[in-house]
């Protein structure tokens, strides 16, 4: 009998794992995969960390230093394992389990689901045609590219401005593939502003808003794509129907939260978020059962997604124990100019400070957002821009036992009627992605929107030498593929050069993160660092279980 039960073994797996472990109680993470660390293992890019560490980690980077902080711990770990069934009997939960040693069943008093999410297919955004090979979605195209080293393409056409999308259309660009455009049937782009930045602005990639892919030509291969433009109901516009020649169509149209196991579990469900309905404590609507993560709502950053890991973990060890007891539950309100808020619900009896995370419809300028309860507010928060592409919290600490949280829009403004920018760009510096707006001479502009000199130094430095961190595979020599990247930013322009020298890399030997792969590569001043550890090239185990055993 185990105290909690984590179901994946992602970045909110993990934390709920280390979490529920430090706090005294008996824990089993069970992962279908034979390694560790979920989505990560295949983002190779950097920008996880930023809150966390206060540094850009590279996705196995940050995926490592957790599971070497659960490999210290007591927890249990199966991977390769999957979960056939699982059921609540006599107070505890009963969960079928398969893997090479059979069919077992193990018992535990909670569980946490960190099951992550999944992408929207070519199916559920109604694409008329054939379904010729060349369509995949951006996880997949993700998979194929930093993990088998395979290019799925050669002309693609991108659907939908989601991250992933952004990113691998970057990624496809740096390896060699042309990305002819990335097409958004909304008015305005799906992802975070600095991947807009970052992904297409760098690389001279186009995005074209209100726009959609129509038709899908070729029966063997993708051959060509039909693009229309839309109005502002998403119809199509009559005559603006063009085609472009490609052999591959990728898909970045959203993120649905994996909740099969919820929903068998009868968990109630929210329609907005596509995830449990959960109080300050991660609980779902059935008692025991926690979520976080992906699972519950999609986050846009990684180090949420970790801090709702260790919540949920530390609050299934107190029920465990019997120290979380729900007497009553509130529903949490929130006005029209939200589109959601997580947890939904308050229990009581109360326990201290809640966090609430929250995105807005609409784009909102110097936006105050208040709670209040029983018609005092209790706190409010200022904010410079609220967009519904980015999760933003604010902290409370409610007064009153039994009386509902309400939160909402206390007070938004336009921006300041001035003269146009000359030139625009997104800091890339945190997670806020500052609009930096260039005013008067090029030749002595005049900087406004940055909230930091970080982000100001930053504005400088990239109007006249854009440098960003370099991040791809080498080759080893048993064919696996070891991420890497430059220690440091390096001229945009010397990309290319960089890259064909990767091309010719191939590690004979066993590396740990972080060990320098290349000195000074190409005469850029960075080495290329290696941020994933391979244990025993050639030997037949995964890195969890090298690890194990050592």
């Amino acid at each position: 009998m185990y105290d909690v039960a984590v179901i994946g073994a992602g970045p909110a797996g993990l934390a709920a794992a280390i979490s529920a472990s430090k706090n005294g109680s008996s824990v089993v993470i069970i992962e279908r995969e034979p390694e560790l660390g979920g989505i990560l293992k295949q983002c190779i890019h950097d920008g996880f960390g930023i809150i966390h560490f206060r540094k850009r980690l590279t996705g196995p980077e940050y995926a490592e230093i957790f599971i070497e902080e659960l490999l210290k711990t007591d927890v249990h770990v199966l991977t390769s394992t999957f979960l056939l069934d699982v059921r609540r009997e006599q107070g505890f939960f009963t969960l079928t389990l398969q893997n090479e040693k059979g069919i077992f069943s193990i018992r535990s008093k909670t569980i946490v689901l960190a099951t992550g999410c999944r992408e929207r297919t070519s199916r559920q955004v109604f694409i008329h045609g054939e379904r010729p090979a060349g369509i995949m979605t951006a996880g997949t195209a993700q998979r194929f590219v930093n993990m088998m080293g395979l290019l799925p393409f050669r002309r693609c056409v991108v659907l939908g401005s989601g991250d992933i999308g952004l990113i691998m259309a970057r990624r496809l660009t740096i390896e060699g593939a042309k990305v002819i455009g990335v097409y958004e049937i909304k008015f305005e782009p799906a992802g975070l502003l600095r991947n807009v930045s970052q992904c297409l602005h760098d690389f001279n990639i186009p995005l074209y808003l209100s726009h959609t892919v129509s038709k899908v030509f070729g029966k063997n291969r993708v051959e060509k794509v039909e693009v229309v433009r839309v109005d502002r109901n998403l119809s199509f516009v009559a005559g603006s129907e063009r085609t472009i020649e490609c052999d591959g169509l990728l898909l970045a149209v959203g993120l649905i939260p994996e909740n099969e196991l919820a929903e068998r579990l009868s968990l109630q469900i929210d329609q907005v978020t596509n995830g449990p309905f959960v109080d300050q404590y991660f609980m779902g609507t059935v008692e025991g059962v926690f979520s976080c993560g992906n699972s519950l709502h999609v986050h846009d950053l990684v180090d949420y997604v970790t801090w709702t890991g260790f919540e949920a973990g530390k609050w299934a060890s107190e029920y465990a124990k019997g120290k979380l007891k729900v007497q009553k539950r509130v529903p949490l309100k929130f006005d029209s100019s939200l589109q959601y808020c997580v947890p939904q619900m308050l229990s009581f009896p109360l326990t201290g400070k809640v966090r609430i995370y929250f995105r807005t419809k609409t784009k909102l300028v110097n936006a105050q957002i208040a709670v209040s309860q029983a018609g005092q507010e209790l706190v409010s928060k200022k904010f410079k821009i609220l967009r519904p592409q980015q999760i933003e919290f604010i902290d409370v600490t409610p007064r009153f036992e039994d009386e509902p949280l309400e939160m909402s829009l206390k007070h938004v403004s336009s921006l300041d009627e001035r003269e146009q920018p000359f030139k625009s760009l997104v800091c890339i510096v945190c997670p806020k992605g500052c609009e930096i707006e260039l005013y008067g001479d090029a030749s002595n502009p005049i900087f406004r929107g940055y909230s930091c000199e970080k982000g100001l130094e930053f504005a400088k430095q990239d109007i006249i030498n854009p440098r960003r961190v370099l991040c791809t595979t080498v080759l080893t020599k048993d064919a696996r593929l070891l991420p890497v990247r430059t220690d440091r930013e390096i001229p945009l322009e010397s990309f290319e050069k960089v890259m064909n020298r990767v091309k010719s890399i191939v590690v004979k030997k066993t590396v740990r993160r972080g060990e320098v792969i290349v000195e000074n590569i190409e005469n850029t001043n960075a080495n290329l660092v290696a941020t994933a550890t391979l244990y025993n090239l050639s030997g037949g185990r995964t890195n969890v279980e090298a690890r194990l055993e050592r």
